[in-house]
């Protein structure tokens, strides 16, 4: 019988070559991975981004806008105040007047320029009388309003004892003051707001500064419950 043949052990793979083809197999990933990142399309994210940016560019700063508005209402303002101030020189007379006595907190004669004695109401407003508490006060503070000072009247109607019910103005110049001296005896809390007489647009704004001397307690508003001086005349009479 012919001895067969020892098989001769299969070569195998060296540690080198093993090398060789994982070297490869890397390098072929990160070939494949480069060329899918340089074809893939851009992120959108920026997109919003270059949009908020655009936006805040085109706004403009607080600071601009604060300051457009403020002339704005500088200019409204100045425009409604030279407006107010034109009408009311329309509506005024343009006889000065000077101050010969005041009676109370409402009522006093005054004398034109021609030495005629002109007795004159204060429109709207109603001052404590003389014997009421307060009375002499409001007297004085009129009487200091008044005194040397060239007067303007916007004459309403007459009342029954043939006095110019009026809003009376100082005037100074020819110019005059945009607050009336009965606004100025409700502001100083001389007098009230004489509601059923008081029926202008401008009564309004009284009653407003009416409300805020009694909150700071001016004037006659030191009393908690100060006697309105139609009242205590209607108590007077029943006497």
């Amino acid at each position: 019988m012919k001895k067969r043949r020892k098989a001769s052990p299969r070569k195998s793979r060296g540690p080198v070559r093993y090398g060789l083809e994982a070297a490869v197999l890397c390098v072929l990933l990160m070939t494949a991975a480069y060329v899918g990142s340089v074809n893939r399309p851009a992120p959108s994210v920026s997109t919003p981004q270059k949009q908020t940016e655009t936006v805040k560019e085109k706004a403009p700063a607080p600071s601009a806008q604060k300051k457009t508005a403020s002339a704005t209402g500088q200019g409204s303002t100045a425009g409604k105040s030279s407006a107010a101030d034109k009408e009311r020189a329309a509506a005024v007379s343009a006889q000065n007047y000077r101050l010969v006595r005041v009676s109370d907190g409402d009522s006093f004669e005054l004398r034109d320029e021609k030495n005629k004695s002109v007795k004159v109401r204060l429109y709207g407003v109603d001052a404590p009388e003389s014997k009421q508490r307060f009375g002499k006060e409001s007297r004085e503070h009129l009487r200091e309003l008044l005194e040397g000072k060239t007067l303007r009247l916007k004459t309403l109607y007459k009342d029954n004892y043939k006095r110019s019910v009026a809003i009376v103005y100082l005037c100074s110049n020819n110019v005059i003051d945009e607050r009336s001296v009965n606004q100025r005896q409700v502001q100083a809390g001389m007098a009230w707001v004489y509601d059923y007489f008081c029926t202008s647009d401008i009564c309004k704004t009284w009653k407003v500064e009416e409300a805020m001397a009694r909150k700071q307690n001016l004037g006659l508003w030191k009393d908690k419950k100060p006697t309105p001086p139609w009242q205590w005349r209607r108590s007077q009479s029943r006497r």
